[in-house]
């Protein structure tokens, strides 16, 4: 040991000079563990590792960004957790932006002005049901943070724990320091929905883009720097012109998103028809049209029914197979990580023309068992299904189509189009045109979050935006247990109680009997 220390502190000046070395060696040491971050991600996708995407934003951050979050304290640990989660991301993006985002954490819960402060912010409270001590008592939490960055602001007013945390402060970063946002159009004037009646997706959408309605396109053509033309639920028959105008932005690169219709519902009369508004002409000359059929799975939501008893009137909720969940995605960014979708009077996707020139991803199916309706439709809910009506499986819903695709107008001798062929096409099509429409007024309803992820994703991925896609969906995945009968149920709960007890009592027969043994064996030796 003394050989390992000889030489050191012989002299005042070598002293001197070995811990001046020492103090180098710490100080140099500290700055590379600060440069260099090393983490160990053992969840499935790294969930708490930055994805290349969200360095690249941090990276480029050239001002210092300011983060308040407002997380409430002496929460249930599954609540309180995802402050600890949100912390750990904001450190990783302030070590990538070389330290020029600061944070800091107040609980609003503390007193009266923090308290009022949050809501000043706009942080929104959330109540929740506390129990203590076998008492259950509201609780008024805050999960929220508040973004500035060169004097303009962004909030974002519930952070719910088990969240897309990363793409939540990614996107919030993104947004707040790009340049210029690319734009986004919104097919109007043929009936279809407006951005107040989609109001998710509208939400969503301007965070990172500018959304814009585009109408007279007869005249002046489809804007040529919209990065994405959106065709949404169109009502009414859209004119010939409007159609060439659609075609010829397609032909010369531009991508589109079409989530039409072809049939119309009139379910309190309990009937439906084909619609017809001229998208599917388009969509026949690409190879992917949408069939005039309406798709039942057995995967269903629920529907409120009015029914009348012995006199009483009353509410029941019913599956309804015409309203389906879709829990069959692609492993395409556009899908990947997408749990639920719910759909409404949705068609079936016409796969069958696509040739060896395309390239056709199934973004979304029904499940296997499934069932189309074609000519006549009955859409009385109190119908009794059997399983006959659900005798298909892995009907596709949406789909992704690339390469080359031929203008609708090549062979119409009465039509002089420009361009009638696009080598490098793609379009993304919706069977169902309402699955993103919020409505208007006292009828607006909330929205599924996948349906406006999988419509989000879309854009993004035709938008060549494609980083920030698959974070989106990757929050805590929901893993249910799995159902179990009530005799197995029975059998551990007993076995469980039982098991642990006959073990001791087993070990205890076994260390007595060994003893014994070894006790006889002394008697024998005489010992």
């Amino acid at each position: 040991m003394k050989k390992a220390f000889e030489g050191f502190f012989q002299g005042k000046k070598q002293t001197i000079i070995q811990l001046l070395l020492v103090l180098g060696i710490v100080v140099v040491a500290n700055y590379l563990a600060d440069q260099i971050i090393l983490r160990f991600d053992l969840t499935e996708n790294n969930r708490y590792t930055l994805s290349e995407a969200s360095r690249n934003i941090a990276e480029n951050v050239d001002d210092p960004i300011t983060v308040t979050a407002y997380f409430s304290a002496d929460l249930p640990p599954q609540l309180s957790r995802g402050e600890d989660v949100f912390r750990n991301f904001l450190d990783e993006f302030r070590a990538y932006s070389g330290n020029n985002l600061e944070y800091k954490f107040i609980n609003p819960n503390k007193n009266k002005e923090t308290e009022q402060e949050a809501q000043q912010a706009g942080i929104r409270p959330v109540m929740l049901d506390v129990r203590k001590r076998d008492q259950v008592s509201q609780k008024r939490a805050y999960f929220g943070a508040v973004f500035n960055y060169k004097g303009k602001r962004d909030i974002v007013p519930v952070i719910r724990p088990g969240s897309a945390m990363e793409y939540t402060i990614a996107s919030t970063i993104n947004k707040l320091t790009i340049k210029k946002k690319p734009k986004i159009g919104i097919l109007q004037g043929h009936g279809e929905p407006g951005l107040n009646e989609m109001k998710q997706l509208n939400q969503e959408l301007s965070q990172r883009y500018d959304v814009q309605t585009v109408s007279g396109i007869d005249t002046t053509g489809v804007p040529a720097d919209l990065e994405v033309l959106m065709i949404i639920s169109p009502k009414q028959e859209i004119p010939q012109a409007d159609l060439k105008a659609i075609d010829q932005y397609i032909m010369s690169g531009g991508k589109a998103i079409f989530a039409v219709n072809r049939v119309r519902t009139m379910l309190q009369r309990g009937m439906a028809a084909p619609l017809n508004t001229g998208v599917d002409k388009l969509l026949a000359a690409y190879h992917l049209p949408v069939n005039a059929d309406l798709v039942r799975d057995i995967n269903a939501s629920t529907i409120q029914v009015h029914q009348q008893q012995g006199g009483f009137s009353f509410v029941n909720r019913i599956q309804y197979p015409y309203i389906p969940q879709i829990h069959n995605f692609a492993g395409h960014p556009i899908s990947k990580g997408l749990e639920n979708v719910m759909f409404r009077f949705v068609s079936s996707l016409d796969t069958t023309n696509v040739d060896s020139t395309q390239q056709l991803t199934v973004l979304a199916r029904t499940s296997d068992k499934a069932g189309e309706s074609k000519g006549y439709f009955n859409l009385n809910p109190m119908h009794n299904w059997t399983r006959d009506d659900f005798q298909q499986s892995n009907i596709p819903l949406a789909g992704l189509l690339q390469g080359k695709l031929t203008s609708a107008f090549a062979h119409v001798d009465s039509v002089n189009v420009p361009l009638k062929q696009t080598q490098k096409g793609a379009i993304i099509v919706f069977g169902d045109g309402d699955f993103i429409v919020n409505g208007a007024g006292q009828q607006a309803q909330q929205l599924p979050e996948d349906n406006i992820n999988l419509v989000v994703n879309s854009v993004d991925w035709l938008a060549d935006d494609t980083g920030l896609i698959a974070l989106r969906t990757q929050g805590v995945t929901s893993r249910p247990l799995e159902n179990i009968e009530d005799s197995t149920k029975a059998f551990l709960k007993y076995f469980n109680v039982f098991f642990p007890i006959l073990l001791v009592l087993g070990y205890g027969v076994y260390r007595y009997q060994r003893q014994k043994a070894r006790r006889r064996k002394w008697i024998e030796q005489g010992v």
